[in-house]
């Protein structure tokens, strides 16, 4: 037996339950659902993917140290034979609070002819509970599967209910909710880059997360909401840093010039008010061009190009960073300690940000197609939808600035409901998920199969994603005073991308450091996630 990964915290009640799971098989295992039936999942748990030959560890926390620990995950996973249909597992395992009460450690398999799990002895007295599973693959042909009377298993529609999840930070302060991070679980889970079924925002491996990070960067680009640690890309700091650099930084700071200044469009978004919409998309794309060459890593952009190189109207001796920092500094921020970054997914992960945020209703306001399923306004005088029924949002109307813009940002950024990646219904309610879900499949097919940029990427932003409408308008700091209303609705004639060759000459020209042009008023400013 290999080496037994350590709980990841010491127990403080004694009544958790340690399940190793080892892998004996030559293929990998995705979860596929779980359920925390009493307690709480430990960080990181359950793994959403068990590689092959490889252990790992299911932990579930007593949450409250006198009600114990029970829980079930499933796993799928698919036979070298027969790689289009999957098989799956079920471990049910608990450890209960109370002394008449034996720990329980079962499994259950969709085709026992297949996938066979050896449950190793275990205690059936005694705390903290620890269990033992083997699974193994047999190498008989998949076709078996039908002589099994495969039954698939029901998978519990609460699971995702066992907790609240949350961007936290230390000592649990919730930070903020991770609507970004859930949008591309659920585009990943459905493109050709198939996450587990499984995956959440709490379970996300080393791997997933520097996707995580590049899309957390466009609201956090020094990354001063992390630790600067070498073995760890997904712990969180306290977050006073971010914080003081975005109510009070210097105006030459990224964090100040993304959220308030000339870097507004990695949020879609214009500079300042009354921006030509041209203009603002002539900025997105210049800027994505050179971003997603850099994730696909086949074309002329490498992570050792100095930013003035690259963006010399953007970074100078007086940005921070400056210009002769690279695109792998321009990523990693204020934590280079990571050994394991990957640039390449990082910037593929902004890729993506700026896609959703392309469509929420604070950052612009588009077209929408189907006024006739908004179902008034909530008792907070907020936009909503009849049940069942989802925005369908076209072109680009208007893009907004932050600058000037009222607290109502907010709402539309984030989400009071619970969602669930793999139900792309539970997405709804939050205006514009979809569309933002929908083109983020889109941009990851692209991505996998390492399409170049002028092969069909340039086109899908430019005409697809932020294609603008027949009669956009100048920027403002709206949010949805226009949303919905006869003259933002129903059909309209997209407008043809005549200044496709102008964009790519537009030269936007960075403010001096002593201009002020940086400086925004931050009174009434909303932390923009």
């Amino acid at each position: 037996m290999a080496d037994q990964q350590e709980p990841i915290f010491t127990p403080t009640s004694g009544y958790e339950s340690f399940i190793y799971i080892y892998n004996k098989t030559k293929v990998d295992f995705a979860l596929d659902s779980s359920k925390a039936i009493l307690g709480s999942w430990a960080k990181g748990c359950p793994p959403n993917t068990i590689k092959a030959g490889a252990q790992a560890l299911v932990q579930l926390n007593d949450s409250f140290g006198f009600s114990g620990s029970q829980g079930e995950v499933v796993y799928e996973l698919y036979h070298p034979s027969d790689p289009d249909t999957p098989l799956s597992f079920k471990v049910e395992f608990c450890d209960p609070y109370g002394r008449w009460n034996d720990n329980y450690l079962r499994t259950k398999s969709s085709n026992p002819k297949l996938v066979s799990c050896q449950v190793l002895d275990y205690n059936l007295t005694g705390h903290p509970f620890t269990g033992h599973v083997e699974v193994y693959l047999t190498e008989n042909s998949a076709n078996e599967m039908t002589e099994a009377g495969n039954t698939p298993y029901e998978t519990n529609g609460d699971a995702h209910a066992a907790f609240e999840i949350g961007f936290n930070g230390p000592l649990g302060i919730k930070i903020r909710d991770p609507v970004h991070e859930d949008i591309a679980i659920a585009a990943f889970i459905a493109s050709r880059m198939r996450f587990p079924k499984g995956t959440e925002y709490t379970n996300l491996d080393a791997a997933q997360w520097e996707y995580m990070r590049g899309l957390l960067w466009s609201d956090d680009p020094l990354c001063l909401l992390f630790e600067d640690s070498r073995e760890s890309n997904s712990e969180l700091a306290v977050g006073e840093k971010f914080l003081g650099d975005f109510y009070a930084g210097a105006p030459s700071s990224l964090t100040q010039r993304s959220h308030f200044g000339d870097l507004q469009f990695f949020h879609a978004m214009a500079a300042q008010s009354n921006e030509d919409p041209h203009k603002t998309k002539a900025n997105m794309l210049s800027w994505l061009e050179t971003i997603y060459k850099l994730a696909i890593g086949v074309q002329d952009v490498r992570e050792t190009d100095s930013l003035a190189d690259r963006f010399p109207t953007r970074f100078s001796s007086y940005s921070d960073p400056s210009g002769d920092a690279s695109l792998r500094q321009l990523f990693l921020g204020r934590t280079p300690s990571y050994r394991k970054a990957n640039i390449s997914k990082r910037a593929f992960g902004h890729c993506l940000h700026m896609v959703q945020d392309s469509y929420a209703v604070g950052h612009t306001l588009r077209r929408l197609a189907n006024p006739g399923d908004l179902d008034g306004k909530d008792g907070e005088g907020f936009f909503r939808f009849k049940p069942g029924r989802f925005a369908r949002l076209g072109p680009i109307i208007t893009f907004h600035t932050y600058s000037g813009q009222s607290k109502r940002h907010a709402h539309y950024d984030e989400s009071k409901q619970s969602r669930s990646p793999r139900d792309l219904e539970s997405f709804n309610h939050i205006i514009g998920a979809r569309d933002a879900v929908d083109k983020s499949i889109k941009l990851i097919n692209l991505y996998a199969q390492k399409t170049k940029w002028e092969d069909g990427v340039r086109d899908f932003f430019a005409n697809e994603v932020f294609v603008l409408d027949s009669k956009a308008t100048l920027s403002n700091p709206q949010v949805d005073e226009r949303f919905g209303s006869p003259d933002t609705s129903s059909e309209s004639t997209l407008e043809a991308d005549r200044f496709a060759d102008e964009e790519y000459q537009l030269v936007v020209f960075l403010p001096s450091h002593s201009s002020g042009v940086w400086s925004n008023s931050l009174a009434d400013a909303q932390a923009p996630f």
